[in-house]
This record gives C-alpha cells, structure tokens and sequence, in this order.
C-alpha cells in the first residue's frame, strides 16, 4: 500500500513537472504574442492562438488543482474571447492588463514549481479585468469557456481536444512518442478519437483538461485548410546528455589516435596493400565518429529565439516608461547555440537592449529635430560564422559621445588626460565596460548606474566570448558579441613555444600577424603591438605560465596570436603553429584545477598530454602584470 502511495505521488509529480514545462512555453509565445497583438490588432489566427495557449493553461492547472492558475485564466480568457468576437477592441490598457496578468502568473507557476502553498492576493487584476468585461453591457458572463471553444465554426486545433473523465495517475500506460502530461491510456485514447467529431458539435459534460500539441498526431485532427505537422519530441534529462557528451568525447579522443597512429605506419610502410583495407575503415570510423559528434551536439543545441522571444515585450514596456516609439527587428532567431550558452547569453543581451532603448534612442521630438523618423530601431541579429556564434545589437539612436567618455575616464582615474586624447575612439570606447562608469547625466530605474555593461563583460568572459562596440555620434552604435558554439568539444589551435605545445581555443583567437611585419614597442619595458588603431599588450605565454614574469623581453620569435576575451585583446608571442585539432577539454582535478591560465588538458593523436590554455586566466596575469 505504501509502495503504491509512493508511486502514485512519483508520477503526480512527473505530470506536474511535465506540465510546467508546457506551461513555462505557452507564456513565453504568449509574452511575445501579446505584443504582436497590440500592433496587429486584427489578426484573427494571432488572437485564436493566444485564445488557446490560455486555454490549455487553465484546462490543465483545473484538473492539477491550482485554483488560482485556474482562475486568473478563466478570466483571461473571457477576455480574449470578447477580443476575437470583435465585441472589444485592443487597447493599451487592455494589453496592460493582460501583460500584468502574464505577470502573475509566472509567479504563481513559480510558486508551484517551488512547492509554495502560499496564495497570492488577485483582487486588483481580476477587478482590473473584470471592469473591461463589464464595460460591454451587451455581453453577460454566462457561457464557460468550454462552451465559447465550442461556439467557434472552425475545427478545433489539438490543444482543445478534451480528455472526459481522467484515469488515475497509478496508470501510467503513458505511449512512448507522447512527451508530455496527461497523455489517455490506450482505452481512452480509442474513446477520444470516436467521439472527436461529437467534441465539435456539442460541448463536454465537464471542463476539459487539454492534451499538449506535441502528442501523437494520430488522436488529433488536422486543421481545416491547413496541413499542420505535429512535430514529435522527447524530453530527456540534462545529466543523460551531458553523460553522452562525455562519451563522445572519449571516442573522439579515440579517433584522433587511431589516425595518428595510422599516418606513422603508412608513412613507414608507404605502398604497402596490406594498409588499404585499415585505411577504408579508418575513414570510415572518421566520418562516423564526425557525423555522431554533430549529432549529440545538435541534441543540446537551442535556438536563440528562446532568449529573444523575451524581448519584443521587454521593449514595449521600455518604449511605455520612456514615452519614445521603439521599434524592434529580430533576425536570425533559428539559429542554434549550445544549452549552456543559451542560459548564460540572456543577461548581457537584456542590459544592452534596456542602454539602447534608455540611452541610445532619442524621445520622437529629438529624432524629428534631427531628421529621423520619429520611431527609433533596434535590431536583434544572430548568425553562425565557423564554430562561432555572432550576435549584433545596432540601434539609429544618438551613439556615443566620445569626449564623455574621454572626460569619464580621466575623472575616473583610469587613464590621464594625455593617454585619452592620444587613443583612437575604438579603444575609448573599451572604458563602458569598467564597473561603475556610466556618462548618463540622468540615473533612472532602466539603466545609468554604471552596472550593466560591466555585467555584459562578465557574462561574455565567462563563456570565452568577445565582444565589440562601434559606435558613430548621432548615428547609432553597434555592438557585435562572438561566443563559441559550444564549450564541451573544442577547436583548438595548437603553437609551440620554448619546446611547448600549448592549445588555445580557437573561439578566442582573432587573427595571427608576423613579427617583422608588425609595429612593435615597448611601454614601461614591456613589449607592445600597435595593430591598425590598437595598441595591444605582448606577452611570452610559456614564461608567464611558468611564473616567470620578469622576463617578458621580446625574443627572437617569428610569430604573435591575437586572442580576445569580451572586448580586450592581448599578443600571445609564439615560435611557430602546429595546426588545428578537434579537442576535448578534461579536468585537471582537485590538485592541480586551480592552475590560474589553464583550462584544462587534452590527449592528442599521438598519446601526448598538452595543457589548454584558460584565456579568462591568461588576461588576469596579463593584468597584474601591467
């Protein structure tokens, strides 16, 4: 009895988990869609598919028992249905109120995630939507939404398809391509498809609890006119994955020997017939184990829209606060990056877009006065380059005032007034990422306390990014943010010096120049490269990883690597490159994880144990020692 009570509470807890997932993605379309709707007020499709995201919300928190979810959709939808009868219009202070809605109840699912019985007070945003309902005298409050599903002419889409009369959760005959909560035994699952032509026509005996549209396709019936696929999915847990990508790894470690050690015997038995059939299998084993590394990366990899979808809403409300007119251009939002880099990414993006429209853009009587149009433009744009991510954030609004920044700076104490007025305005611009500094004359509750662009540098060095600002006075700014695909298997750029080979991720590698090619001075004793308008720090890497930090002379070396963390740079002089290898970062351990500038080991081909460096270490001793 007590195994069955277990259980019975293990798989309540799979639904209810399964089903905040569901509803944690039906609020972030229904965020973005609200603020399409406010601008599109008379697309039907959009208002039918908010209608039924909330619909499905309040379906599946009434048969979980979450009153107030419960609630505050029901009233939610009252409002949409009026909405999409044309029995109200889309105003402002509609759109208000359910984006505030929206609000709460992200806390209340919050709340349920975190296991908190605690209810909120809805009194004042039931009342708030209560007063739209009934400022339409001609329309009572008197069929369920059950009914105002029913009452639509067009078929019903698979999120409205109803489940009369839940089984027991004990159940558990859950189909293997379903992927989320409440998915009917085979029985019921038979009974739904029978009465599925009844369900349009008449309505159900008791409020539906809506099945998810990822379910299998074949209890649902397609909509009239359009041939909408039903994209099949499983939800795996993270740990699975990042086990698997370990895995791949190793036999990525493995490959990477066994050509190695291939190359050496065809280079001593060159000719030799015995070597072709091993030479066919090891290509064939090449190609497998690529084709398979992209594929488990792939299984991690999001797109980015997942970040950017949250932010048409965070302008709109922006663009209210301010009272300017913004308008915001997302391109690129199917591309795809890692699941890590996906949560980490969000942060610095929202600091920048909130600068852009706080600072950047100007008020409508500004952008007239100086020829504008009176509707300021952000534009959110994503795009793969290689292994790279790029993400551009441009606005047309007033750009930078270098002589701001400049004066700044000197107040500051960060530079003098001499190094100021001798530095190109890319390297002035580098100073908006120090902590605190700000030229905002105004600090408002958006942005101007100096905080969010030193978070942005934080956040990008932490995934090995760079990050770039131009900016033109009275045109606009642009600032160009490169992260790596992924931070598990990496391409690593393998040079040698002082007899050491070193790996650096090619990620943070911007371009390689010659020595004697290059304008090279010393600053305070230290060499450094003057590089187009850059002055950029040199440095002997294996002197400074081995703690010899007085001898930093510049040798006799051909070659410098230009790395770059978030928007600093620095010369790594080395004696020659070896190539380029695929590698998979492991950790030093406990002992030795510490080693400030390195990240990690590899093994490469020929069985050699090489250090990767830690660029984010590397820039710390490079700041001390300067």
């Amino acid at each position: 009895m007590t195994e069955d009570m277990g259980l019975q509470q293990d798989e309540m807890q799979e639904i209810i988990d399964d089903f905040l997932v569901e509803a944690d993605e039906l609020i972030n379309s229904l965020d973005n869609n609200f603020v399409k709707l406010e601008s599109a007020p008379e697309d039907l499709d959009l208002l039918n598919e908010i209608f039924r995201a909330a619909h499905t919300i309040k379906g599946t928190s009434s048969f979980l028992g979450f009153e107030q979810v419960t609630t505050l959709t029901h009233r939610m939808e009252d409002i949409l249905n009026r909405l999409r009868k044309s029995e109200m219009a889309v105003t402002s202070n509609v759109m208000d109120a359910l984006l505030d809605s929206l609000d709460l109840l992200k806390v209340l699912l919050n709340n349920v995630r975190q296991g908190n019985d605690e209810e909120l007070d809805l009194t004042d945003i039931l009342a708030r939507l209560n007063t739209f309902l009934e400022a339409d005298n001609s329309e009572k409050e008197e069929p369920t939404s059950t009914e105002q599903v029913t009452e639509e002419p067009q078929p019903q889409e698979p999120e409205q398809a109803a489940i009369e009369n839940p089984p027991p959760v004990q159940s558990g005959q859950t189909p293997p391509e379903a992927v989320s909560l409440q998915v009917p035994t085979s029985k019921q699952e038979q009974q739904s498809r029978e009465s599925n032509k009844d369900q349009q026509k008449s309505e159900p005996d008791t409020p539906p609890a809506t099945v998810p549209k990822t379910t299998s396709s074949k209890t649902q019936p397609a909509a009239t006119g359009k041939k909408k696929s039903v994209e099949q999915t499983i939800r795996v847990d993270v740990t699975r994955l990042d086990t698997l990508m370990n895995m791949m790894g190793e036999l990525v470690l493995g490959r990477n020997s066994l050509l190695q050690a291939l190359n050496k015997l065809n280079a001593e038995h060159e000719g030799k017939w015995e070597l072709e059939s091993v030479n066919q299998a090891a290509t064939s084993v090449n190609f497998i184990t690529t084709e398979l590394q992209m594929a488990v990366m792939k299984m991690r990899m999001q797109p980015i829209g997942k970040v950017f979808n949250r932010f048409p809403r965070l302008v709109r409300d922006l663009a209210r606060e301010t009272k300017k007119k913004i308008q915001l251009k997302i391109i690129g939002e199917g591309t795809e990056l890692d699941k890590s880099v996906i949560e980490e990414i969000g942060d610095p993006l929202v600091h920048i877009i909130r600068n852009s429209c706080d600072h950047g853009l100007e008020t409508p009587e500004e952008r007239i006065a100086a020829g504008k149009p009176e509707t300021g433009t952000v534009m959110l744009e994503a795009s793969q380059e290689g292994s790279n991510i790029v993400i551009k954030i441009t606005d047309d609004g007033r750009g930078f005032d270098v002589a701001a920044i400049r004066d700044k700076a000197v107040e500051r104490g960060l530079a003098s007034r001499e190094e100021v007025d001798k530095m190109p305005d890319r390297e002035v611009y580098k100073f908006i990422f120090q902590a605190g500094f700000s030229t905002a004359k105004v600090i408002t509750d958006v942005s101007g306390r100096g905080v969010g662009m030193d978070v942005v540098r934080s956040n990008i060095e932490k995934l090995n990014g760079i990050i770039e600002l131009d900016s033109t006075m009275g045109k606009g700014t642009a600032i160009t943010i490169k992260l790596p695909l992924t931070l598990a298997i990496i391409q690593g750029l393998l040079v040698q010096s002082d007899n050491e080979v070193l790996i650096l991720p090619l990620s943070a590698v911007s371009e390689t120049v010659k020595t004697e090619h290059s304008d090279i001075y010393y600053v305070s004793k230290r060499p450094v490269l003057r590089l187009r308008d850059e002055i950029i720090p040199l440095l002997n890497v294996v002197d400074v990883l081995k703690g010899n930090t007085g001898g930093l002379v510049l040798a006799e070396k051909p070659y410098i690597v230009i790395v770059g963390l978030a928007e600093k740079k620095l010369g790594l002089i080395v004696d020659q490159f070896l190539g380029q290898e695929e590698v998979v970062i492991k950790s030093l351990g406990s002992y030795l994880g510490t080693t400030e500038g390195i990240a990690g080991a590899t093994i490469l081909g020929d069985g050699r144990i090489r250090l990767i460096v830690d660029i984010i270490g590397l820039f710390n001793i490079a700041k001390r020692l300067n």
